[in-house]
């Protein structure tokens, strides 16, 4: 197995770029997967491997055969941490193409559940949204944005690898608006302009749930187009949840509305 030693190696350049830099990610297709569980989730749900990096420090427990007809290399253990976030805790990286991103791709159910996040920065919080999706059994994440970081890696690292096992687009918001027109989708916009709680509203037929950006809520369009603004009580000094735990609260309270 060939062994990369050098930091000014052009195929280390390119992997320390995909694992830094949003733009080039998207540029190139390709994103890294950390982590042996994270890859065998994603392989799982069909997406593309193109090749693997195994820590030299830890070669002894690269699953060699499970990996046998994709190229593998080792990375100097300094050069290996450079490129996950987790020190020591993934031995294994791999890199990834990106899958078709658009909504006609999205196959929906009878009565669908979806989330739309509008400009979510963070990707803790799009990690752990997506995590939630997986656990509530949601149809769909769509960004309501020009572009997307579903694989920066933080937001697989937080999502535990369920951006894999979600089905995620982005587009516009007003295809994402026009989409759910088309497939019977009411829109539930979360945000103060409302005196609407959440816990009055019906969301047994189709319903996607808009949340913004975690410092400006939603904008004016989706205000505008949704079919109905709801709000969370907040009895505090505080006026608003961290994004990720308004999403859960209102997808576990559609998910207890259709288990009745």
């Amino acid at each position: 197995m060939l062994l990369l030693e050098s930091p000014h190696n052009e195929r280390f350049k390119k992997l320390l770029k995909l694992s830094n830099d949003n733009k080039f990610r998207r540029q190139q297709k390709l994103f890294i997967v950390e982590g042996l569980k994270e890859i065998r989730v994603a392989l799982e749900h069909h997406y593309q491997i193109q090749e693997v990096y195994i820590d030299q420090k830890y070669i002894t427990a690269y699953p060699e055969k499970e990996f046998e007809e994709i190229p593998a290399t080792a990375l100097k253990h300094d050069l290996f941490t450079k490129l996950v976030y987790r020190e020591d805790a993934s031995y294994m990286l791999a890199v990834m193409k990106e899958p078709e991103l658009s909504l006609d791709k999205i196959k929906l159910p009878k009565n669908p559940l979806i989330v739309i996040l509008e400009n979510v920065e963070k990707p803790g919080n799009l990690g752990a949204i997506l995590r939630t999706c997986d656990a509530v059994g949601a149809d769909a994440v769509i960004l309501s944005q020009e572009h997307h970081n579903f694989f920066h890696p933080n937001v697989i690292r937080s999502s535990v690898g369920t951006v894999f096992s979600n089905q995620i687009a982005f587009a516009d918001g007003a295809s994402i608006k026009n989409w759910c027109e088309k497939n019977k989708i009411k829109v539930y916009a979360a945000a103060l302009q409302t005196d609407s709680f959440y816990t009055n509203v019906d969301y047994s037929g189709g319903t996607a749930f808009v949340m913004g950006a975690e410092d400006t809520g939603l904008n004016e369009f989706w205000r505008e187009a949704a079919d109905q603004i709801i709000k969370i009580p907040m009895l505090g000094y505080n006026d608003s949840l961290n994004v990720s735990v308004s999403a859960a609260v209102l997808l576990y309270e559609a998910r207890r509305q259709r288990e009745l």
